[in-house]
């Protein structure tokens, strides 16, 4: 049984509901907030929700068809990731800025052909995080200078072989899982 009426009455009484936001953090690159959520008579619950001002993330293809994957430290997770390159919105910058941007700051490529996948959000239940998806293709070498602490190893694998890596477990990060699945519906049609 289908759970969209259901769904679809949430939405319409929290969007009608009274929300009393408190930040309770304020970062570098995101804030904390809690909000207070009366959606009728009685009925009051808290979401801590995380602001982001949203991300890019790009699918660099060679000419070769080869698609670059960085590998780098996440504090976070504690261990060494494989991902594709993205980074954060800064603001005003629209995302396309942001991409080429972190093209070149993160793999030292520029790309004359920038296709956009799309986009989705990470993890919508606590984050705001939106994140744009875009295919970088007609690379050539043009470095800007890496951000601070970044330090990361270049990987060059066709798609069947990053693909077979997210399979195996070897490619966990979730939006370089989604955008290697939309690179590959791209690639075939779907």
């Amino acid at each position: 049984m289908s759970q969209e009426p259901q769904a679809d009455e949430q939405a319409r009484r929290e969007k009608a509901a009274h929300v009393e936001s408190q930040e309770v953090f304020n970062g570098k690159k995101f804030k904390v907030r809690v909000d207070t959520i009366t959606d009728r008579p009685g009925h009051t619950y808290r979401r801590e929700i995380v602001v982001h001002p949203g991300a890019v993330v790009m699918v660099p293809v060679t000419k070769e068809g080869k698609v670059l994957l960085v590998r780098q430290w996440r504090r976070a997770t504690g261990k060494v990731l494989m991902e594709l390159p993205a980074g954060t919105l800064e603001e005003g910058e629209p995302p396309l800025e942001t991409a080429k941007r972190e093209l070149q700051e993160e793999i030292g490529f520029k790309s004359n052909k920038i296709t956009s996948l799309g986009g989705f959000f990470s993890a919508p239940g606590i984050l705001t995080e939106y994140l744009h998806l875009y295919l970088a293709e007609d690379l050539e070498e043009s470095q800007l200078d890496p951000d601070e602490n970044e330090e990361l190893d270049l990987h060059e694998m066709t798609l069947e072989e990053a693909l077979a890596a997210v399979e195996r477990g070897e490619i966990e990060d979730a939006k370089s899982i989604a955008g290697l699945s939309r690179y590959y519906f791209r690639v075939h049609g779907i």
